[in-house]
C-alpha cells in the first residue's frame, strides 16, 4: 500500500508519506544548526506526521468527502510516541534534561496544526492542556493500538528501529549540551521557553516547505550568505567612497560610518548605534551589518523599523545600494504584512494553499516592522511561528527602538537577551533617543554590552547636528494656547508665505485630514497629506513628488501623520509638531533643516484643541505629551529637547510608572503575558494551592500568550488598495488563473496594503467600501478596495469620489 501525505491541488499527483517525512526532516536539520541541534529539530520533522499512517487518513486523503477537516487526529501520534520513548530510554537517568526534550520534541509536534502555537504547560487556571492532551491518548486503548500499527510502518517503510534509536540518542545528546549552556546562563526558564519555540519553528518551517515545495512543484532556495554578505560589503564600500565629502556634515556622516566599519570586529552582543537624527544611519548600520555578517558567518541581517513608511525608504536605499536598482529584490525581502491575515489554522491539512504561501523570511536580508517581529514569537498562527528559528544566527537591527509600546518592553528585553546569550545574533539598538531598556524599575531589564555605544563622543556629535531651534508655542500669557484645525492651518500658511517649505506633524489621521483641508481651501498647489489610509507605493510616490519640489525650491506645505518623522530622508525649512513625547519631537526635528541648508531651521510645539485631535483612545501619546508638558512646566527648555542628559530624564519618568510586563485578563485571572514565558507564577500557585508538583517540568504558557498577544491594540486587516499596479493585482487575484500564481501575487500585492482596524472593516463591506476576491478566497479574508472608495490624493475614503472609470 502507498501512503500518502499531500496531494497536489488539480492534479492525480502524489506526496508519499515516506517522502514528506525524510524531506520534512532534513529541512528541520538545516534550521536546527543555528542552535547545534540539528538531530533534535530533524527528529520532529522526522516523525510530526507518523499518525498520517492511520487507515482513517489514509482513507480521507484519497476522499476528503469520507471525513470534515480536521477531524481526524495525527499530530497526537508522533507527539505520544516520542514522549513514551524518550521516557522509555531515560527511565533510570533521572536527567532532568531529558524530560524537558521529551516535552519540547512532543508539544512541537503535537501543536503543528495549532493556531495558537505550542500547548500550555500550565493556564491561568491552572490545568495543563499539553498533560491533558497526552493523557487523553494514554488512556484510550483503541489509539494506542493504532499507534503501534503507525510505528511498525514507520519502522517499515521510513527509518529501522536500531537506526532510529540511534538518532534519537543523538539527539539527547545535543539537548543535553544545550542545557549545560543554558544553566550556565541567567534566565533558565525563560531560555528554555525560546528553545520550544526554536524546535517548534524549525519543525512548521520544514513541513510548511516541504509541502509548499510539492503544492508548487518548485524546488528549495539554496543561499551562500557569506559570499552575499562579503560581495554586498564591497559593493557598499565602493559607494560610499564616491560620495562628497566637501561640506562638514558630510565629512562628519563619514567619521561615524567608519567608527562602525571599525566596531564589526567586536564579538556578538547587544549595542548602540546613537547617531543623530540626519546622521546617515541607515547606511552606516548596514555597513556594519555587513560586514559583522560575513565576519561572523551569520544567516541574516533582519532589519526592524516601527513604520512601513521607513521599509519602503530603507528597502529602496538598500537594494539600490547592494543590487543596483531600488526595484531589485533578489536577496533582500520587504515584509510589511499578511494579506491573508484572518486565515483560521484548526488542525487542517498543510496544503492550504494561502498559508503557505507566506514568506519564511529565510532572504539574506529581511527589512520588517516590529509588530512582525515581536508576532514571530509571541502571536497566534503557524505563519508567524515558523519565521522565528530565522531570527537566530543573523545580525538584527532595531530601527528607532524608543518606538516599542511600553507594554510590550519586558517580552521584547527576555527575547532579545536568548537571542544575544543563546540564539548566536548581534542585536543593534539604532536610534538618536535611546530608551532605557537596560534600567527598568520593573520587569525584564536588557542585557546590553559593557562598553555599548558604537559611536564615541556623543555629546560632539550631537552638537554637529544641531540644525535647527526647537521653540515652545504651546502657551501664551502663561496659558495653554490650544488651536482649532482653522487656527493651525492658518498658523502654517503663514510661515510657508515667511519660509517657503513647511511640515506640520499631528497625533491622528483626523486632525491630520482636518488641517490639510483647511490649508487646502486657501492654497491649491504643492500641499500633501500622508497618512496611513495611503498604501505604501502612494505615499512614496508623494514623498518623492515633495522630495523633487524641494530639490527645485518650490515651496510645499506637508500634512502628516507621524509616519514621516521617523526615517524619512526629507529636509523642509520649518516643522509644527503638536505635542507628543520627547523622541517623537526630536524625531520630527531630524525632518528640517536635515542637511544644513541654512545655519538653522525652526521646529514649533503647538497644542490642539480637543475637538481637532482627541487623544483618548492613544495612552502613549498622551502620556509623552503629559511628560513633555511637566518638563517643560519644571523649566526645561524646548531648545534642550536634543540634548542626551535631557533625553535620558524623560526616559527615566515614562519608564518610572511605565507597565512593562503586559498585564491581561484571561480567563478570570489577571496575569502579565512576561510570566508566561517562564511560568514559574503558574508553577508556584500550582505548587500553593494543589499541595503537589504537576506533571511537567515547564509550566509556560505559549497559548495563553499568543490568545492576548497584540502589539498594537486592536489587529488589523490588510486591504488591497487600487492605486497604480494594485490595480492589475487585484485583477490578477480575481481571476481563474489567480489562484495558481497566488505565492507571486502576493509578494506583488505588498506595496499596496493598507492596515484597517478590524472593527472599522464591517462598516465598509456594509458600505460597499471593499470585496472579497474570488470564490477561492471566501475564507481567506483577501479584501480589495473598490476603486471609487480610493482617492488618489489622501487614499481610502469614507464615502466613494467620482472617477471617471471604475476597474472592477
Amino acid at each position: 500500500m502507498t501512503y500518502i501525505a499531500h496531494t497536489r491541488k488539480n492534479s492525480n499527483e502524489i506526496q508519499t508519506l515516506k517522502e514528506h517525512l525524510l524531506n520534512s526532516k532534513t529541512y528541520a536539520e538545516k534550521n536546527g544548526e543555528e542552535l547545534a541541534i540539528p538531530h533534535v529539530t530533524g527528529l520532529a520533522g522526522l516523525i510530526h506526521d507518523l499518525g498520517k499512517y492511520r487507515q482513517d487518513f489514509q482513507k480521507y486523503i484519497k476522499d476528503p468527502t469520507t471525513a470534515k477537516k480536521g477531524s481526524i487526529d495525527h499530530a497526537s501520534f508522533g507527539a505520544i510516541f516520542i514522549k513514551n520513548k524518550v521516557k522509555q530510554i531515560t527511565e533510570n537517568s533521572k536527567d532532568i534534561s531529558a524530560e524537558i526534550f521529551g516535552e519540547i520534541v512532543s508539544n512541537a509536534i503535537c501543536s503543528h496544526h495549532n493556531s495558537l502555537g505550542l500547548k500550555d504547560y500550565l493556564n491561568a487556571r491552572l490545568n495543563s492542556p499539553y498533560s491533558e492532551r497526552m493523557d487523553k491518548f494514554n488512556d484510550d486503548p483503541a489509539k494506542m493500538q493504532e499507534l503501534k500499527r503507525a510505528v511498525k510502518l514507520f519502522y517499515d517503510e521510513v527509518m529501522h528501529e536500531e537506526e532510529f534509536d540511534q538518532y534519537l540518542k543523538l539527539a539527547l545528546q545535543e539537548f543535553k549540551r544545550l542545557f549545560d549552556q543554558l544553566q550556565s546562563k541567567d534566565d533558565l526558564l525563560d531560555n528554555i521557553y525560546y528553545v520550544g519555540q526554536f524546535v517548534y519553528s524549525c519543525l512548521l518551517d520544514a513541513d510548511r516547505t516541504d509541502t509548499a515545495l510539492f503544492s508548487f512543484n518548485q524546488k528549495a532556495v539554496e543561499y551562500q550568505y557569506e559570499q552575499i554578505f562579503e560581495s554586498y560589503y564591497d559593493k557598499l564600500l565602493n559607494s560610499i567612497k564616491q560620495f562628497d565629502q566637501s561640506a562638514a556634515i558630510n565629512q562628519a556622516r563619514s567619521e561615524m560610518s567608519t567608527e562602525c566599519d571599525a566596531f564589526a570586529e567586536q564579538a556578538d552582543g547587544i549595542y548602540r548605534l546613537s547617531i543623530p537624527t540626519g546622521g546617515g544611519k541607515t547606511l552606516a548600520s548596514l555597513r556594519y551589518g555587513l560586514k559583522h555578517a560575513a565576519k561572523t558567518r551569520k544567516k541574516h541581517i533582519i532589519y526592524v523599523l516601527p513604520y512601513i513608511t521607513i521599509i519602503e525608504q530603507n528597502a529602496q536605499v538598500i537594494r539600490k545600494m547592494l543590487n543596483g536598482d531600488a526595484k531589485n529584490t533578489t536577496n533582500i525581502l520587504e515584509f510589511h504584512s499578511n494579506v491573508s491575515n484572518d486565515l483560521k489554522d484548526d488542525d487542517i491539512e498543510a496544503e492550504k494553499t494561502i498559508r503557505l504561501a507566506e514568506d519564511n523570511w529565510d532572504s539574506p536580508i529581511v527589512i520588517t516592522t516590529m509588530v512582525q517581529f515581536l508576532n514571530s514569537v509571541y502571536a497566534r498562527s503557524t505563519v508567524n511561528r515558523r519565521r522565528f528559528h530565522n531570527l537566530c544566527d543573523s545580525v538584527i537591527i532595531f530601527d528607532e527602538v524608543q518606538k516599542l509600546p511600553l507594554k510590550s518592553i519586558s517580552m521584547f528585553n527576555k527575547l532579545l537577551n536568548f537571542l544575544s546569550a543563546i540564539g548566536q545574533s548581534d542585536i543593534v539598538l539604532c536610534t538618536a533617543t535611546q530608551p532605557a531598556f537596560d534600567s527598568l524599575t520593573s520587569g525584564t531589564s536588557l542585557r546590553i554590552a559593557n562598553k555599548p555605544e558604537m559611536i564615541s563622543n556623543l555629546s560632539k556629535r550631537i552638537q554637529q547636528f544641531k540644525r535647527v531651534k526647537i521653540i515652545d508655542r504651546t502657551r501664551k500669557n502663561g496659558a495653554d494656547c490650544h488651536l482649532s484645525a482653522n487656527e493651525a492651518a492658518e498658523m502654517i500658511i503663514k510661515a510657508a508665505k515667511e519660509q517657503g517649505s513647511i511640515l506640520a506633524i499631528f497625533n491622528t489621521i483626523s486632525a491630520t485630514k482636518k488641517v490639510f483641508e483647511k490649508v487646502k481651501e486657501q492654497i491649491q498647489d504643492h500641499v500633501y497629506i500622508l497618512t496611513t489610509r495611503m498604501c505604501p507605493e502612494h505615499r512614496k510616490q508623494a514623498i518623492q513628488e515633495i522630495k523633487d519640489l524641494l530639490k527645485d525650491g518650490e515651496p510645499v506645505i506637508c500634512v502628516s501623520t507621524a509616519l514621516i518623522e521617523a526615517g524619512v530622508d526629507i529636509s523642509f525649512s520649518c516643522v509644527f509638531r503638536s505635542l507628543c513625547g520627547l523622541d517623537s519631537i526630536v524625531q520630527s526635528a531630524g525632518r528640517c533643516n536635515r542637511n544644513a541648508e541654512k545655519e538653522f531651521g525652526t521646529v514649533n510645539l503647538i497644542l490642539m484643541d480637543q475637538d481637532t485631535e482627541k487623544l483618548n483612545r492613544l495612552p502613549e501619546i498622551k502620556n509623552g505629551k503629559e511628560i513633555v508638558q511637566g518638563m517643560l512646566d519644571d523649566g526645561y527648555s524646548a531648545d534642550s529637547f536634543l540634548e542626551d542628559e535631557t533625553i535620558k530624564h524623560y526616559f527615566q519618568i515614562l519608564y518610572r510608572d511605565a507597565d512593562t510586563e503586559y498585564a491581561v485578563n484571561d480567563q478570570g485571572y489577571q496575569l502579565y503575558l512576561a510570566d508566561c514565558i517562564d511560568g514559574a507564577q503558574m508553577m508556584n500557585r500550582y505548587l500553593a494551592e494543589r499541595q503537589a508538583a504537576p506533571k511537567t517540568i515547564e509550566g509556560s504558557a505559549s497559548e495563553t500568550i499568543a490568545r492576548n498577544f497584540e502589539v498594537i491594540d486592536e489587529d488589523t486587516i490588510s486591504l488591497i488598495a487600487p492605486y497604480g499596479s494594485g490595480k492589475e493585482v487585484i485583477v490578477e487575484l480575481n481571476s481563474e488563473a489567480g489562484f495558481s500564481q497566488l505565492k507571486q501575487l502576493m509578494k506583488s500585492a505588498q506595496p499596496y496594503l493598507i492596515g484597517i482596524y478590524r472593527s472599522k472593516v464591517k462598516e465598509l463591506i456594509d458600505k460597499g467600501a471593499i470585496i472579497a476576491l474570488g470564490d477561492e478566497y471566501h475564507q481567506s479574508q483577501i479584501f480589495a478596495i473598490r476603486d471609487d472608495f480610493y482617492d488618489d490624493k489622501v487614499g481610502l475614503v469614507d464615502e466613494p469620489v467620482a472617477k471617471e472609470f471604475v476597474s472592477f
